[in-house]
C-alpha cells in the first residue's frame, strides 16, 4: 500500500500543483500564470504516459474524465482521450486456475474443450473460447489479484482528493469527488460478473422483439462472481470497414441501427450500455449487431429520462427555449448561468452543423475553440450523464469511420422523433400515474412555498454563491483592499508633505508630495474600475464572440 501510494503521489501530485499554480502563482494567492500551448501539450503527453504506467484503475477513470470539458482544461482533453484499456493476455494457466476454483471442477470436466489462446484481454478480465455441451461459448474470467489492486487504488484516489479538499477546497474538487464515487460503484460492479449477467438479462428482455440486435445468452449454471459464460456469436468489429464490405453489409443502414439501439436504451429503456467501443460491437454476416460486454451499464431514473426526452425533442424541433429548460432540469445548466448567451450558443452551434456537411477535422477544431471558453462557464454534468456523453462520443466516432461527415446530432434527429412517438404509446395506467405524480408534486410545491414564506417572515434567507463567482468575488475584494491601501498611502504622503512644508516652507517639496498623492488617488479610481468589469459578463462576451467567429470561419 505504501509503495503504491508513493508511486501515485510522485506521478500525479506535481501535475495537480502545477494546475493550481496556473490559477494562482503561489497556489493560495497571486495572479494566474501565462503558460504557452507548447508547455500545455508537453504536460498533457507526460500526464498520459504517467497514467498509462499507473494501470487499470487510473486509465479507466481518465477515460471518463476525458469527456469532462467543464472541469478538465481544454489542452488536455484530446491527449487524455487517446488512453486505451488494452493489455497483453496473461498466462492461460492462471485463468484456468480461477475457473476451476470458482466452479469447483477441473477444466476438462466443465467444458468439452477450452482454447488456451485468449481472444480478448483487458485490464480487468480475459476472454477465451470454449465448447460446452456441443455449443461454442466464450468464457470471461476476472484476472487474479485485480480486485485488490483496484480497491487499493480507489482508497488512494479518495485520500488524494480529501487532501486537496482540505488545502484547496473548490468546485472542481467536489465534482471530482462525485465522479470518483460513481466510478468506484461502477468498477466494483464490473468486477462482479453476476451483476453483468443481470444486466444481460435486462437487455435481452428490452430488445427481445428487435430482430436486428443480438444479445448473447448467459449460461447461469457456469456463472459466478469471477466467471461468466455466454453463447458465442461470430462477427467482425463494427469499425472493420473491409470486413463489412466483404459481407456486403449496408453500412448506412447499420449506422442507423446503431444510433437507434443507443437512443432506445436512453430514451425508452432508461438503462444503457456505457462502453460502446468497436471491440464490444460486432456485426454478423446477416448485418445484425452483436452487443458484448455489459460490465459497464448505467441506469437512468425516470425523471432524468423524461428530461432527456424533452431535451432531445426540443433539439430536434430547434426549440432552444425548451432545450435550455430541459438542460436546467438535468442540472447541466445552473441558475446562475447567463441563459440568453447559452441559447445563442446552442443556436449558433446547431446552425453550424445544419447548414452544411462538417468534416471530422473541422468538428474537432470547432470543439476545441468552444471548449476553450466553455471551460470558464459554471456548468455541471451529473455523474450518470458523464457516461452517457462518453458513449455518445464513441458512437459518433464509429459513425465517422464510415462517413467523415457523419453528425450524431443531425443524423440522429429522425430517430429521436420516431422514439418520441413510441414513448407516447404508453398504457393508460402509466399516464394516470404521471397525473397522480404531478398532483403530488403540486401539493409538495405548496408546502415548500409555505416554508419559504415562513423563512422570509423570520428573515432566514441565505444567499449562495457559485464557486466560480467566489473566485471573482475574492479577486474583487483583493482589488478593493489594494484601493484602500493606496488611498491610505496617498493620504499619508500628503500629510508628510504638509508637515515638511510647515517646517521648511519649501513650496516645491509640497507640490511634489501633493502631485504624488494626486497620482496615487488617481490610481485608486482608474485601475480598480477596469477590474470591476472582469466578471461573468466578460466571459459571456468572450464565449459569444468565439462562437460567432467559429461560425463565420465555418461558412467560409
Amino acid at each position: 500500500m505504501f509503495s503504491r501510494s508513493l508511486q501515485v503521489l510522485i506521478s500525479l501530485v506535481p501535475f495537480f500543483f502545477s494546475l493550481l499554480r496556473d490559477r494562482k502563482r503561489y497556489i493560495f494567492f497571486g495572479s494566474p500564470r501565462r503558460i504557452s500551448e507548447e508547455i500545455h501539450k508537453k504536460r498533457a503527453i507526460s500526464l498520459k504516459n504517467k497514467i498509462t504506467r499507473l494501470g487499470t484503475t487510473f486509465i479507466k477513470l481518465t477515460q471518463i474524465l476525458s469527456s469532462r470539458a467543464d472541469i478538465i482544461p481544454p489542452h488536455y482533453l484530446e491527449e487524455l482521450s487517446k488512453l486505451q484499456d488494452q493489455v497483453e493476455p496473461i498466462d492461460s494457466a492462471k485463468i484456468i486456475e480461477v475457473v476451476e476454483e470458482e466452479l469447483g471442477r477441473k477444466i476438462d470436466q466443465i467444458f468439452d474443450s477450452f482454447d488456451n489462446n485468449a481472444i480478448a484481454a483487458a485490464s480487468l478480465g480475459q476472454v477465451h473460447k470454449a465448447r460446452y455441451r456441443g455449443q461454442d461459448v466464450i468464457v470471461k474470467v476476472l484476472k487474479p489479484g485485480v480486485v485488490d489492486i483496484v480497491e487499493m487504488d480507489l482508497r488512494i484516489m479518495f485520500r488524494i482528493l480529501n487532501f486537496f479538499d482540505i488545502i484547496y477546497p473548490s468546485h472542481e474538487v467536489d465534482i471530482l469527488m462525485t465522479i470518483v464515487s460513481e466510478f468506484s460503484r461502477i468498477i466494483r460492479e464490473e468486477m462482479d460478473f453476476r451483476k453483468e449477467a443481470e444486466h444481460i438479462e435486462i437487455f435481452r428482455e428490452n430488445f427481445a422483439s428487435n430482430q436486428s440486435i443480438i444479445i448473447p445468452e448467459v449460461h447461469h449454471d457456469l456463472t459466478t462472481r469471477r466467471v461468466l459464460v455466454l453463447t458465442y456469436y461470430d462477427g467482425v468489429k463494427i469499425d472493420d470497414i473491409e470486413g463489412l464490405r466483404e459481407m456486403n453489409i449496408d453500412v448506412k443502414k447499420l449506422i442507423n441501427e446503431l444510433v437507434y439501439l443507443y437512443s432506445h436504451q436512453v430514451l425508452i429503456d432508461g438503462i444503457f450500455h456505457a462502453d460502446p467501443h468497436p471491440g464490444n460491437i460486432l456485426v454478423n454476416n446477416e448485418g445484425k449487431i452483436i452487443l458484448l460486454d455489459f460490465g459497464m451499464v448505467v441506469p437512468i431514473d425516470e425523471e432524468t429520462k423524461n428530461n432527456l426526452v424533452a431535451a432531445a425533442v426540443a433539439g430536434a424541433r430547434r426549440d432552444y427555449d425548451g432545450l435550455v429548460d430541459a438542460l436546467i432540469k438535468l442540472q447541466i445548466i445552473g441558475p446562475e448561468t447567463n441563459i440568453s448567451v447559452m441559447k445563442d450558443a446552442i443556436a449558433v452551434m446547431t446552425d453550424i452543423f445544419d447548414k452544411k456537411k462538417v468534416s471530422k477535422k473541422r468538428i474537432q477544431e470547432i470543439s476545441n475553440e468552444i471548449f476553450a471558453t466553455f471551460y470558464q462557464f459554471p456548468l455541471n454534468l451529473p455523474s450518470n450523464l458523464v457516461y452517457l456523453f462518453k458513449s455518445a462520443v464513441m458512437i459518433e466516432g464509429i459513425g465517422m469511420r464510415f462517413d467523415p461527415t457523419f453528425n450524431g446530432i443531425k443524423d440522429g434527429t429522425p430517430v429521436v422523433r420516431d422514439l418520441f412517438k413510441e414513448s407516447m404509446k404508453k398504457p393508460r395506467e402509466d399516464i394516470l400515474e404521471r397525473i397522480l405524480q404531478k398532483g403530488k408534486d403540486f401539493y409538495k410545491m405548496t408546502e415548500n412555498l409555505e416554508q419559504v414564506l415562513k423563512r422570509a417572515e423570520r428573515e432566514l434567507f441565505r444567499v449562495r454563491l457559485h464557486p466560480v463567482d467566489l473566485i471573482r468575488v475574492e479577486g474583487f475584494m483583493g482589488y478593493m483592499l489594494r484601493r484602500v491601501l493606496v488611498g491610505i498611502g496617498a493620504t499619508t504622503n500628503a500629510i508628510v508633505g504638509a508637515i515638511i512644508y510647515v517646517k521648511n516652507g519649501n513650496l516645491l517639496v509640497l507640490a511634489l508630495f501633493l502631485a504624488f498623492s494626486a497620482f496615487l488617488f488617481g490610481l485608486t479610481f482608474i485601475l480598480p474600475a477596469r477590474r470591476l468589469f472582469d466578471t461573468r459578463e466578460r466571459h459571456t462576451k468572450r464565449f459569444e464572440s468565439e462562437l460567432q467567429r467559429t461560425y463565420h470561419i465555418n461558412k467560409d
